[in-house]
């Protein structure tokens, strides 16, 4: 009887022991750190393009007199393009989409009030031929197989236009493009030639995406002066 006793007074004695070892157990938690995001990552549009398209093209040397007022009638009538740029990781894509017919039909009428000798036939027709020459040169650029291309609606005299193989490098503080950026070669954001690779250093305040070139440039007179070329961004609501 002694025995029948000690036996369920042993497995009590277990089981009170299995308890305290368990409360003296420390629960352990696992932590998880978020990577803090990359602001640069996303969709930008850009902002002010008129004003990136007036100092382009300012910068221009026209061998003709005539062709001068084009910056003025080309920068109006491209003020409403919207370029964005795409970041994804350390890369990006700059593109955008613009129709020439305003454009050109505007310097037409320029030329003809001014009688000017280099636009000859109707306007229709001055539109037309001005669209498939530039087309013509574009298609050069697209065999190139580079970091620009381009494609095109005839109907619509619009253009789209694709430049990428652009690198950011944060520690530098820079966007490197291996081609540098234009706008469907009327004009190019920087002095040297836009196959020639190019550095923009960029900067963020207040939600603006900044990037811009200091660059050295000879005009045809002889005269030295500093280019300055810049670039803003917001970036687009997700």
């Amino acid at each position: 009887m002694f025995k029948q006793y000690l036996k369920p007074l042993f497995i009590a004695g277990c089981s009170l022991l299995m308890l305290a070892g368990c409360g003296n157990q420390t629960a352990t938690t696992t932590t998880t750190t978020t990577a803090p995001s990359n602001p640069l990552e996303g969709k930008w549009e850009q902002i002010d393009f008129r004003s990136t398209l007036e100092r382009g093209l300012g910068y221009l040397d026209y061998l003709s007199s005539e062709e001068i007022p084009r910056r003025l009638i080309y920068s109006d009538a491209f003020k409403d393009v919207t370029p964005t740029l795409t970041i994804t990781g350390d890369s990006a894509v700059y593109d955008l989409t613009a129709t020439t017919n305003v454009a050109v039909g505007n310097f037409y009428d320029y030329a003809k009030a001014n009688k000017l000798t280099s636009v000859k036939g109707t306007k229709e027709q001055y539109i037309k031929n001005q669209y498939e020459d530039l087309k013509k040169q574009l298609e050069i650029y697209n065999n190139m197989k580079g970091p620009l291309s381009f494609e095109f609606n005839d109907e619509k005299y619009e253009i789209h236009q694709t430049l990428k193989d652009i690198t950011i490098n944060e520690s530098a503080g820079t966007f490197e493009f291996k081609n540098a950026p234009m706008f469907i070669d009327l004009v190019t954001f920087s002095n040297e030639k836009f196959v020639k690779p190019v550095s923009y250093k960029y900067s963020i305040e207040d939600g603006i995406l900044t990037l811009t070139l200091e660059q050295p440039k000879t005009l045809s007179g002889g005269e030295k002066i500093v280019g300055y070329f810049t670039m803003r961004f917001k970036k687009v609501a997700e």
